[in-house]
């Protein structure tokens, strides 16, 4: 049974066409699915986000949801941009949208996960699979000298 199990999961990821996906930093791939206003979040910057997590694939492509927080009752996630609260994939992407903006993520296991893992649901070396939305953004932050020098020393 394990082997079989594999070979639907690759079958899943296989039906995912990333040729119409724009190849962003260190391997992430992503396609804009509705343009966002305005201009990028500043490292530091909080932001707000609806999100569906999948793993071998996007929904449409029979990939299996593990998280979402989209739903009608799904409370938008908070998240200071660039400063490593969340995996570096979602790090180098919300550094580049805009307000109202949507995409499709791509973030190989290097940039999630890795070989860890997450909590039973999310295998070592797993490919994640995100729908996500910026919805809100709040004013730029301002910075103290010290969390300034930690940007410096910490780069995305």
């Amino acid at each position: 049974a394990p082997q079989s199990a594999h070979a639907t999961a690759a079958a899943a990821a296989t039906q995912t066409d990333l040729s119409t996906f724009i190849d962003g930093p260190r391997g992430l791939k992503y396609k804009i699915t509705k343009e966002g206003e305005g201009s990028t979040p500043v490292r530091g910057q909080k932001v707000s986000m609806k999100y569906t997590l999948t793993v071998d694939g996007f929904k449409e492509d029979g990939g299996t949801q593990v998280d979402s927080n989209a739903g009608f009752l799904g409370m938008p996630f908070s998240v200071p941009v660039g400063v490593g609260m969340v995996v570096k994939g979602w790090d180098l992407t919300l550094i580049d949208m805009k307000k109202g903006e949507a995409r499709k993520l791509v973030i190989p296991p290097e940039l999630g996960y890795g070989s860890a893992g997450a909590g039973g649901k999310i295998k070592p070396n797993t490919t994640l699979y995100f729908e996500m939305e910026m919805t809100d953004m709040d004013s730029p932050p301002q910075l103290s000298d010290k969390q300034l020098e930690w940007l410096e020393n910490n780069p995305v």
